[in-house]
């Protein structure tokens, strides 16, 4: 995560079946996510949850309870990659 020091965990007793998460949305690919993966783990990044805690927020300032979908997901990953959010 920008400006926070490296998680130092060893995932060296992590069973290969586990699946690790990462609540960090940028970067989507963190130093943890990329060892997981590395190691053969399923990696699931953080930006499903921000999605679906805005849903709320959104509907409630908005009257539409937005869906969603990996369009949606595609869209906000684009955002983040160009780096003007």
């Amino acid at each position: 995560m920008i400006g926070q020091p490296p998680l130092e965990l060893a995932l060296d007793a992590l069973p290969s079946h586990a699946v690790v998460a990462d609540i960090v949305y940028t970067p989507l690919e963190t130093p943890l996510l990329a060892e997981a993966r590395r190691r053969g783990n399923v990696g699931v990044d953080g930006l499903g949850m921000l999605l679906h805690q805005a849903v709320p927020g959104f509907e409630r300032w908005f009257g539409v309870r937005p869906e969603v979908t990996p369009e949606l997901r595609a869209m906000v990953v684009a955002d983040l990659q160009s780096g003007q959010n």
